[in-house]
């Protein structure tokens, strides 16, 4: 019964409340189209403007600062981006040079056999040790698989001497550079004519081989500096002083009376003189010599592959010597004279069907 009352109570008192909250609703809607309402209205909204204008104002900063945020954000990512693509670029631009120069050089070192006599393979440099703390050594990409073999003499794209096969592997040779300071040649260089040191250092000029009027012929080491020592000049102290500016070739001279030839061809470019020490009081001059190949640089070179110079078989006692010129490729087999050639009656038989008796290995270092 109690419960009964409870609610018939709290029904009662929902219905009031809805009743008065309409009967409200209802006189305000009928007062809101008057004056009074419209200036109450005006007052309400002036009085909160300045709170709205505040929160508006803070919303906005606070949206600028959010977006202001993403975008550096966004700037940032593209920027990081940016450098990385720019990076790339520039290592691409910094090889192009490279690239190029390695094609160029490929290319001269590739066309090199319209220019000389002899058959050549170009190989590559991999290793460089011309610190002069150890030998001067470059270290190729080719070995015995691709035919070199020890011995051969090197030269660069332009045709000058760069030294010789030191060791042979089967994939990789080492080449002794000219300007090691166990490295010896003989050169020469000629006597007439001009001075020739401003024409290109990479054409060797036009010495006969063998002829020894008009030349000077001297012993070619390498120094600790890299230039090359030219000593033992055969010449008189009036003539040493008109080499200073000359070209310096391989002589590739042979022996007399023997088969043995140079180990190097003749007439290849050696270097420039750049300087003469000319002693009246000596037999023989010196000279420094400026190599002609880029040795400390060099990327591409090419072996002689048919050149073989060294030691030749013995003549048999009463032969005339061998006339191969020292401008032969044939290498040290050359043939004898006519009156030496092999017959019926004949007491000698030409060099090159004789035996060779046992003679030392090693090779001469320099002729």
């Amino acid at each position: 019964m109690n419960a009964i009352t409870a609610t018939r109570r709290t029904i009662r008192r929902e219905w009031t409340a809805f009743g008065a909250l309409l009967i409200v609703s209802v006189g305000l809607m009928g007062m809101s189209g008057t004056q009074t309402a419209h200036d109450l209205q005006s007052a309400a909204n002036w009085a909160v403007m300045p709170v709205e204008t505040f929160l508006n104002s803070a919303a906005d900063t606070v949206g600028s600062y959010w977006s202001a945020l993403t975008q550096i954000d966004r700037l940032r990512t593209e920027n990081e981006q940016l450098k990385l693509e720019n990076q790339t670029l520039q290592e691409e631009l910094d090889r192009a040079p490279a690239i190029a120069k390695l094609n160029d050089d490929w290319t001269k070192i590739t066309s090199i056999a319209t220019g000389v006599q002899y058959q050549t393979t170009p190989v590559r440099v991999i290793v460089r040790d011309v610190s002069g703390v150890n030998p001067r050594t470059l270290i190729v990409n080719k070995g015995s698989n691709d035919g070199i073999v020890a011995d051969a003499v090197v030269i660069d794209a332009g045709g000058a001497l760069v030294g010789r096969i030191q060791s042979v592997d089967a994939t990789v040779s080492t080449i002794l550079l000219i300007s090691d300071p166990t490295s010896v040649v003989v050169g020469r260089a000629s006597l007439t004519g001009t001075a020739t040191a401003s024409a290109s250092p990479t054409v060797a000029p036009s010495v006969a081989p063998g002829t020894a009027t008009g030349t000077a012929t001297g012993t070619i080491s390498g120094s600790i500096s890299g230039q090359l020592q030219m000593s033992n000049i055969d010449v008189t102290p009036e003539q040493c002083k008109a080499l200073k500016g000359r070209y310096v070739v391989t002589a590739g001279e042979s022996l007399p009376g023997t088969s043995d030839t140079s180990p190097y061809p003749p007439a290849l470019l050696i270097g420039t003189i750049t300087d003469v020490v000319c002693d009246p009081n000596a037999v023989v001059q010196s000279a420094t010599v400026s190599p002609a190949a880029h040795l400390t640089d060099a990327t591409f070179l090419a072996v002689i592959t048919d050149y073989k110079g060294g030691f030749g078989p013995p003549l048999p006692t009463g032969c005339p010597a061998s006339s191969a010129s020292p401008g032969s490729s044939a290498g040290p087999r050359s043939s004898a004279s006519p009156g030496s050639s092999a017959g019926p009656g004949s007491s000698c038989a030409p060099a090159s069907s004789l035996s060779p008796s046992p003679r030392p290995t090693a090779q001469p270092s320099h002729y």
